[in-house]
């Protein structure tokens, strides 16, 4: 199929994925457009900026390119990516089956010129997440379907470096800041944690954070810096985030990924779904990663701060329960190769 993808939130080369931190929605519009690559399709991805170049057989283009997709020849399928504002972009041709892969907030699609569109174009919708399927409840003309996400490729060969207990660091890692609950993440690793591994460290990849720490961001309060500052002796790294190879080399090197879960409305969990892909269990309070993970097989849903710093521990510290849960994680990881799949039957 002659597949044309849609995507218009900032200026990006799937290069940027080597050279800087990307966002999870811009590294997954790249992962998908290299699996459909990679099960036969063609495929032009049309993103807000960048270079026009064809790389990994995707064929890259500017948004608001002058030349139709494809140089004319007809398109089999449209993604758009999250934005319903692109269903009604003047690249997409008649006749294409229009798909829209929305992550956000179903609220968004009841406006009255949203389900308009929706219904005249037959678009078929995709939420990432059961919550939203859920909380939606218009009449369209095709019944919005869930597809969970997959793990990046990058992810998923790192792990191949790190299958066992002692060629991963006694390190977990995180990406929670200052408004997804880090502040009991450190906390939690300070009361609990730390007492029982006390060589073990959590490496704290958030930019706000980082940024106060180097006093360049005056929003976050000086309760968290100083909670931060006095839970560096107990192994607490506060770092800046990395490219996406380098971060899939860190989460793929530790024996935990801390999620909290109960702060923000993410619909995703591209986070949770990569540091299973490089099979490492996940803890969390719930939130999408209830969505993501096995409880008690892949990671763990606990209830509070002394069972997330147990099970934490316990991770960091007991080889065999480690091993389960790893082993686990890497059978089940779900790439987007499959999501390719499952997109095909479309």
């Amino acid at each position: 199929m002659k597949i044309l993808m849609l995507e218009q939130s900032i200026g990006f080369d799937p290069k940027d994925r080597e050279a800087r931190p990307l966002g999870t929605c811009q590294r997954a519009f790249i992962a998908l457009a290299e699996a459909l690559v990679a099960r036969g399709h063609k495929v032009e991805a049309r993103r807000n900026g960048g270079i026009d170049k064809d790389a990994s057989g995707v064929a890259w283009r500017q948004l608001d390119a002058e030349l139709p997709p494809f140089g004319g020849d007809a398109v089999d399928t449209v993604i758009v990516w999250r934005d319903p504002a692109l269903l009604s972009h003047p690249s997409v041709p008649a006749g294409a089956t229009i798909v829209l892969w929305f992550d956000g907030d179903p609220g968004r699609l009841n406006a009255d010129e949203v389900r308009l569109v929706l219904q005249e174009k037959k678009v078929q919708v995709i939420f990432s997440d059961d919550a939203q399927a859920k909380a939606f409840d218009a009449e369209l003309a095709k019944k919005p379907i869930v597809v969970k996400p997959g793990a990046t490729s990058a992810f998923t060969m790192a792990s191949n470096m790190h299958w066992a207990f002692e060629s991963r660091d006694e390190l977990a890692v995180t990406v929670a800041n200052t408004k997804t609950g880090i502040a009991q993440i450190i906390r939690i690793w300070d009361a609990y944690v730390a007492p029982k591994a006390p060589k073990a460290i959590l490496e704290v990849y958030a930019y706000d954070l980082f940024s106060a720490m180097a006093g360049e961001n005056d929003d976050v309060s000086e309760d968290i810096i100083d909670l931060v500052r006095g839970a560096i002796d107990k192994g607490v790294r506060v770092l800046h985030p990395k490219p996406e190879a380098d971060m899939a080399e860190t989460v793929a090197n530790a024996r935990v990924f801390l999620h909290h879960g109960k702060y923000g409305t993410d619909h995703v969990g591209q986070w949770i779904v990569d540091a299973l892909g490089a099979a490492t269990p996940v803890v969390s309070y719930g939130g999408i990663a209830r969505n993501r993970i096995e409880d008690g097989k892949t990671g763990y849903i606990v209830p509070d701060e002394s069972a997330y710093g147990n099970i934490t521990t316990q991770l960091l510290t007991d080889r065999s329960f480690f091993a389960s849960q790893s082993e686990a994680a890497r059978n089940d990881r779900r790439e987007w190769i499959h999501v390719a799949g499952e997109l095909e039957k479309l």
